[in-house]
């Protein structure tokens, strides 16, 4: 283990990455999806296209929590999640799109599968790279990013909750 090593996943705050996901319409999530599998192949020199994993994040969103999972034991950290349930929960989640007004607003909450798995993953970080950044402040493009995404957000929530 070294101090100065890079993190095994994307350091993020679970707070930062609710509110990114929120006002980006889960936008930020596909981000979380490339930087994790970005630092994953960086960390094991994997031949993976993390561009593609997060693209088709469908797929590759169960294989992510099974290698955090692993990688979690590894360095003695109790991954306190289900890979499989969680899968179920971000994907039934986000096909709630699909629903009727206003039950599509339920999609929103996909983001919830992806907390308890970066709690581990800021754990597996502090123990494999103690010294890394731990992303927890909002940078001026996030600050931007949520007061024009916000704005969105909110209408976009009070245009499906108004009567037709």
């Amino acid at each position: 283990m070294n101090e100065d090593s890079q993190p095994m996943f994307f350091p993020v705050s679970r707070l930062k990455l609710l509110v990114m996901s929120l006002v980006t319409f889960g936008l930020y999530q596909t981000f979380w999806f490339y930087k994790n599998w970005q630092l994953f192949k960086a960390a094991t020199g994997r031949d993976i296209s993390p561009f593609w994993r997060a693209f088709f994040s469908g797929i590759f969103f169960y294989p992510l929590l099974i290698e955090i999972k692993i990688w979690a034991k590894s360095y003695c950290v109790d991954p306190n999640f289900s890979p499989f349930m969680l899968t179920i929960a971000w994907i039934g989640l986000l096909q709630c799109v699909r629903l009727p007004k206003p039950y599509l607003l339920l999609s929103f909450f996909s983001i919830i599968a992806l907390l308890p798995v970066q709690e581990n993953v800021n754990k597996l970080n502090c123990v494999a790279a103690p010294n890394h950044n731990p992303n927890s402040r909002f940078s001026a493009w996030n600050l931007a990013t949520i007061a024009v995404g916000g704005s969105l957000t909110v209408l976009a929530i009070v245009g499906t909750l108004m009567p037709a």
